[in-house]
């Protein structure tokens, strides 16, 4: 009797309940919640009458069944209400995960992307470290190359500075004349040394015009060179000598098809120092002077030795 009044309440709480929350959330709740309710029930009924006084008809104008059926109802509604209460909580927490699973997947996103970059400026770092060294290479290289540029240059100031240094240091040695008078200078039966008086330069007075000896002042090579002119009707011949030796030698002989003869030669002679070097006319020979100064010898010292 008392489980089937009790089936009759449910059915006609589970008919409103579906009006208001739905036929199938209801089902699903009621199935959930049904085997824990009837062990509940079972519990309630027996602990109530055990502690709750029988309550007869005359005491509350029902039947005592209806009337712990009622009870129990209103026990079960509350209980039920703070269910419904407990799967409104699920619910937003379930929107609230939701939400957060949607942020978590943003910021995933966010993470994959900021990695995405940060591989991308890693690469990046990578390559200019591999220009930056090759530019560190390059910048090396041409360090040297300065540096050796600078040492070459450096060096020949130096080979400059010691090359001036000997220029000026060494002995400066020229000298450049020619023949005084006005006329033919005679012929003799001998060759004689020829004196050039008229002095052009004498650069370290090593050339003596009275004698017309160049006496070398230090050890080295020279230059020397010496011209010579007469007129046709007389054959003009000179020498060139150091010392005592025979070095150099210029001769032009009379002709009929020219007017005048000249003649000239020169060289490079080591010489050393003390050594005389001076010009002869040779015999039967005659040489011409006059202001044109066209008989000339001259010479000057080229690099010691």
């Amino acid at each position: 009797m008392g489980v089937l009044l009790l089936t009759v309440v449910l059915l006609c709480l589970s008919e409103t309940l579906s009006q208001d929350a739905g036929e199938d959330d209801l089902n699903n709740i009621m199935v959930e919640i049904q085997p824990e309710q009837e062990q509940d029930i079972e519990s309630e009924v027996a602990l109530t009458q055990t502690q709750v006084p029988f309550v007869t008809e005359s005491d509350t104008g029902c039947q005592a069944d209806v009337c712990n059926l009622l009870k129990r109802l209103e026990a079960m509604e509350t209980r039920l209400t703070s269910t419904e209460n407990q799967v409104e909580e699920l619910r937003d927490i379930q929107v609230t995960v939701a939400l957060l699973q949607r942020m978590t997947q943003d910021q995933d996103a966010k993470i994959r992307s900021m990695e995405t970059k940060l591989s991308t400026t890693q690469s990046l770092m990578e390559f200019m470290k591999t220009v930056n060294e090759a530019q560190e290479r390059k910048l090396q290289l041409l360090s040297f190359r300065s540096n050796a540029t600078e040492f070459r240059m450096n060096h020949q100031q130096y080979l400059m500075e010691k090359l001036r240094k000997v220029i000026e240091d060494a002995p400066k040695v020229a000298f450049s004349a020619a023949l005084g008078g006005d006329g033919h200078i005679p012929s003799s039966e001998r060759e004689t040394n020829l004196a050039f008086s008229n002095v052009f330069t004498n650069v370290g007075n090593a050339y003596n015009p009275a004698s017309g000896v160049f006496d070398a002042p230090v050890r080295g090579v020279y230059y020397f060179s010496f011209s010579s002119f007469a007129y046709s009707e007389r054959s003009v011949c000179i020498s060139l000598f150091k010392n005592n030796m025979r070095m150099l030698s210029a001769c032009d002989h009379h002709s009929d098809s020219d007017n005048s003869d000249s003649s000239g030669n020169g060289g490079t002679l080591h010489l050393e120092e003390g050594d005389h070097v001076y010009m002869t006319l040779h015999a039967h020979s005659h040489i011409y002077a006059d202001y044109h100064n066209r008989s000339t010898f001259r010479g000057f010292l080229l690099f010691t030795t």
